[in-house]
């Protein structure tokens, strides 16, 4: 409080002075008639402009002094000083605040070490608002606020849906897409009531809104009728047995080796035919069943899927509750590019799909945890990009709609 008043008073001092020397300059050279009321005038202004100003970014002025934003110099001759990093202005267009030391900046006190003290000071840890922060220029930092809605409610999710794209939900930039030819194979980790069955219902209808350019969808679901209601729609196969899984598997291995055959004829890197996308929900429940031969030719012939398939455009879009060693091996983990991590307790989901706990700081100041329902971070398979989404809830009386309507318009 004390420190931001002396910024205060400092900053009017030295613009008063400025006027001061403009002003006798002025009159001594021109000799202006009432140039003293005018200068008066503008005093006035001046001084009540910075008093809007300090007490709209009042916060920022004062943070590096409350939280002792600090950086001691390494070099000997310097020994004993320190500098503090001070609030340099903000960019109301793109709602970012920048911050400079003159020795330099600590952008991981920012990031990291200080965090949550930041949050809480700004008076943002309670509100739907993340913080993106990076490095700018040599000894800068800046802080790019947004606003990421809680809840999303998609009435009609034909308005959303786009041509030659995935629709996964909203990130700080607008609608997060991804173009059908980009898309990897992929996991989504999620606790029960974390909008995970939302997800993977949003993503079905992305591809389904795109058939036309899509040569088959198969829906796997062992556990739940959730994706049976899907299977009544042309060019779509529903499968609910793990014997009839581990035909698939085999089936989709024969099919990639022709595609491979026929890339090899024509010279192709990527299979110039429609891909073919794979829905596992609940893919875990392979892992425990009863008959080991099963379950490892599945795993062996997931594997080889992960790491050629998408040349052949065979993609596989998995969705679990966990992904430790007991549902699914390690080696299979490993071959999928993209991966989505929404609400889940498990340090083992989060280590195996984004990262650390610190990689998470990076993206949002929310814990895992404590994600609410539909909250979602992605990372990409191509550009390894991580975002923060928030995936819209889609009732059921909807989705139906939907179902409904493409069994009647897919041929």
């Amino acid at each position: 409080m004390i420190e931001g008043l002396k910024l205060f008073i400092l900053d009017s001092m030295i613009r008063g002075w400025l006027l001061l020397i403009t002003f006798i300059a002025i009159n001594y050279v021109f000799h202006i008639e009432n140039l003293t009321l005018y200068v008066y005038i503008i005093l006035c202004a001046l001084i009540v402009e910075r008093i809007f100003y300090y007490v709209k970014y009042w916060d920022f002025i004062t943070m590096p002094y409350a939280l002792k934003l600090i950086t001691r110099p390494t070099s000997e001759a310097k020994e004993g000083k320190i500098y503090l990093d001070q609030f340099t202005h903000y960019d109301k267009k793109h709602s970012t605040a920048y911050f400079y030391n003159r020795n330099a900046i600590k952008c991981e006190e920012y990031q990291l070490n200080r965090l949550n003290e930041i949050v809480h000071f700004l008076g943002i840890h309670d509100k739907p608002i993340e913080v993106d922060i990076k490095p700018h220029k040599s000894k800068e930092v800046k802080l790019q606020f947004y606003r990421l809605p809680l809840f999303i409610e998609c009435n009609n999710p034909l308005l959303s849906l786009e041509h030659g794209k995935i629709f996964y939900g909203y990130y700080k930039e607008g609608k997060y897409l991804v173009a059908l030819e980009n898309q990897t194979h992929m996991i989504t980790v999620g606790e029960s009531g974390s909008g995970k069955s939302n997800f993977m219902n949003l993503l079905i209808l992305s591809l389904l809104y795109n058939q036309s350019m899509i040569d088959h969808i198969v829906m796997i679901d062992l556990k739940a009728p959730e994706l049976s209601r899907y299977q009544h729609i042309a060019n779509v196969t529903f499968i609910d047995s793990v014997e009839a899984v581990d035909t698939l598997f085999q089936r989709l291995k024969e099919l990639m080796n022709e595609r491979f055959q026929h890339m090899k004829e024509h010279n192709e890197l990527i299979y110039s035919g429609k891909p073919i996308y794979v829905i596992f929900d609940e893919v875990g429940t392979v892992g425990t069943h009863y008959d080991k031969k099963l379950k490892d030719s599945i795993f062996a012939n997931m594997i080889e899927l992960f790491q050629k398939g998408r040349a052949a455009k065979i993609i596989l879009l998995l969705f679990a509750q966990k992904i430790d060693s007991t549902n699914i091996p390690t080696n299979v983990l490993t071959n999928i590019q993209s991966k989505v991590l929404m609400k889940t307790d498990s340090d083992f989901n989060v280590n195996n799909t984004i990262g650390t706990q610190e990689d998470i700081q990076l993206i949002t100041k929310t814990k895992v945890s404590d994600f609410n329902k539909g909250r979602a971070i992605v990372k990409d398979g191509i550009t390894s990009e991580k975002h923060l989404i928030q995936v819209p809830y889609i009732s059921e009386k909807a989705q139906n709609l939907m179902i409904r309507y493409f069994e009647v318009t897919i041929e």
